[in-house]
């Protein structure tokens, strides 16, 4: 899982999204005016 925050509207959001996805969802935020300002991998305990 990948934690994305970001800044849109003078609002800050974040969201966590499956690996896979990340890089998808990223670009989607930022073609909609959205700052990323941070994005981590989360270790998943097994």
């Amino acid at each position: 899982m990948v934690l994305i925050r970001w800044l849109h509207a003078g609002r800050r959001l974040e969201e966590t999204v499956p690996v896979e996805r990340a890089r998808h969802r990223r670009h989607e935020l930022e073609a909609q005016g959205a700052v990323i300002y941070w994005s981590e991998r989360l270790v998943n305990p097994q």
